[in-house]
């Protein structure tokens, strides 16, 4: 398995933007304004959870295979499963961009199973008009597997200047992987 290295990673950045702001065929969304956030990925068309883009378009590409089961959640009824045949390009999911107040402070949660690949989720803090990056992180990265449930959180102060925060999600290797209970809360003072 290749690991994440510093060429590596800016490689799979590069990509991972490329693949962002090309055709919509290389990524597939199914949106639904109604369903809000659904990081409980309880919200879903034709197998698909709404208001995430998958890439590569798991329609056109048999290296990515998405679906919602139900009776395997961390909360809810519901969770995301993804397998993953590693091919030519790095898979993942975005989240749509989600409002954020400077001067507080949020609470950042996801929840996910891992059988074989390795995961590395970046935060992004853009600004109003979602076109400029102020700040990133990798919130998530491992490559241990999670027979259970693993939560990772981390408490987001708000600067000023700040408006929205996009998840992205890549996955290296082969196997499955399970999630769940993605969640931007602000926190109480």
């Amino acid at each position: 398995m290749r690991s994440f290295d510093g060429i590596g990673l800016a490689t799979l950045l590069g990509m991972a933007g490329f693949l962002l702001s090309s055709c919509e065929s290389s990524e597939l969304l199914k949106k639904q304004d109604s369903a809000g956030f659904n990081g409980g990925f309880e919200t879903a068309v034709d197998g698909i959870p709404v208001n995430w883009a998958f890439f590569p378009n798991p329609e056109f590409d048999s290296t990515l295979q998405v679906t919602v089961e139900s009776g395997n959640a961390f909360e809810g009824n519901r969770s995301l499963r993804v397998v993953v045949r590693q091919g030519e390009m790095l898979p993942g999911f975005r989240s749509r961009r989600l409002p954020v107040r400077a001067g507080e402070n949020y609470r950042l949660s996801i929840s996910l199973r891992n059988e074989g690949c390795s995961i590395k989720v970046n935060r992004i803090v853009q600004d109003a008009s979602g076109m400029t990056v102020l700040r990133r992180d990798f919130i998530v990265d491992t490559s241990a597997d999670f027979p259970e449930w693993a939560t990772f959180d981390e408490t987001l102060a708000v600067s000023e200047g700040e408006a929205q925060v996009l998840l992205i999600f890549l996955i290296e290797g082969s196997g499955t992987m399970w999630f769940d209970g993605v969640k931007l809360e602000e926190m109480e003072e």
